[in-house]
């Protein structure tokens, strides 16, 4: 019990952030990097125009418009969905 400094706070009080969090911050941060790639490698590849059935009309459109519009709206929803679920 000598070697106890009582100037010290205990260890529980400490402010550093867990590893966990840092490390689940980085593995998404490169999960959506990666995805981010193969979305524009694809896009880049499928540079025709294809018909796209609007409600109330059908015009011809970009595949790669198509594709960006496509994944914008997945990750809306699914953003929606997760901070949903979070509360």
């Amino acid at each position: 019990m000598a070697d106890v400094d009582p100037s010290r706070s205990p260890v529980t009080g400490t402010d550093q952030r867990p590893v966990r969090k840092e490390r689940a911050l980085v593995s998404k941060t490169v999960a959506a990097v990666a995805v981010a790639f193969v979305l524009i490698a694809f896009g880049i590849s499928n540079d025709d125009r294809v018909p796209v059935d609007y409600l109330v009309l059908t015009r011809d459109s970009p595949l790669i418009l198509v594709i960006a519009v496509s994944a914008l709206l997945g990750a809306i929803i699914g953003g929606l969905i997760v901070r949903r679920r979070g509360r």
